[in-house]
């Protein structure tokens, strides 16, 4: 069992207990009711809080959560672009997958942050959304379960924003919203498609920059988060990325030339909107 303590915010005086953490925090209705019933959960040293009295800033909130090991332990880089007491987010280098597919899976980015945090006693790192292994940027870690339900609740509802950068074959429209339907392709299991039965997708393309050599340097923002959703998106108005051999990408580069720029997003326990930008590596290039 791991103590989170939190301080109650200005902003948060109106509320309630039961509004902080239902609308706020976004913990779910039988986490909630483990709260009430426990014993180390104390509004300033008081273990038995009125749930529906409203809270005083300054206030300390002391928040029993159940330390989990979110990944194996492994010693790996890790680039840092920003960190709280709550999040943390990573710029994945390509090649690196996300995080484990199974328990004992290692060398994923979950099993770098596991072992920067192991000497956190209250940080575990829980991948908010996932990058594909060669695609680069940013990640967003929560650094514990009440975290991870905020921020897991923000990714679903669309509160965020993340922005690509793509090389693409072609010179593509100015600007563009792709609104095709993408659902997985029944002849490749590990492939996506577009698919009028598929899950609704809609990117937003802008094109930065277009180069001698029939290319473009083009900015995506994501409305929904599909799988594969960018390269799918992008090949089916026929520029695909660069180095995309799945969907048939030029074979200019040593790997799919994604990149995730930004991430911008509401950061309920700081009662702040955060912007975290991060530049393309140096292998974010045409051969």
């Amino acid at each position: 069992m791991i103590m989170l303590k939190i301080e109650i915010l200005p902003e948060w005086e109106s509320q309630t207990l039961t509004e902080l953490f239902r609308d706020t925090f976004h913990l779910g209705k039988r986490s909630r009711h483990e709260l009430r019933m426990s014993q180390e959960f104390t509004l300033d040293g008081s273990n038995k809080p009125n749930w529906e009295s409203e809270l005083s800033a300054g206030q300390i909130l002391t928040v029993p959560l159940q330390k989990e090991n979110a990944a194996k332990i492994e010693s790996g880089p890790l680039d840092i672009s920003y960190e709280d007491d709550f999040i943390l987010v990573l710029n994945k280098p390509a090649g690196v997958k996300t995080h484990p597919n199974s328990p004992d899976e290692t060398g994923t980015l979950a099993n770098f942050a596991a072992a920067y945090l192991k000497h956190d006693p209250i940080s575990s790192p829980f991948a908010v959304h996932r990058l594909d292994q060669e695609t680069s940027g940013l990640v967003l870690f929560a650094k514990n379960p009440l975290s991870l339900a905020a921020f897991s609740w923000q990714l679903e509802n669309r509160n965020i924003h993340r922005i690509y950068l793509a090389l693409v074959s072609g010179k593509t429209p100015e600007t563009l919203t792709i609104k095709e339907r993408i659902g997985t392709d029944r002849h490749h299991p590990n492939k996506m498609c577009i698919s009028p039965t598929g899950k609704n997708a809609i990117t937003h393309m802008e094109r930065l920059e277009t180069y001698p050599n029939a290319t473009s340097l083009v900015r995506l923002k994501l409305e929904t988060g599909r799988t594969h959703q960018i390269r799918v998106h992008l090949a089916s108005i026929h520029h695909p990325i660069i180095g995309d051999k799945l969907y048939g990408g030029a074979k200019l580069a040593k790997r799919t030339l994604l990149h995730a720029e930004q991430l911008e997003f509401f950061h309920p326990f700081l009662n702040q909107t955060l912007s975290v930008k991060t530049r393309p590596p140096k292998d974010f290039i045409i051969d």
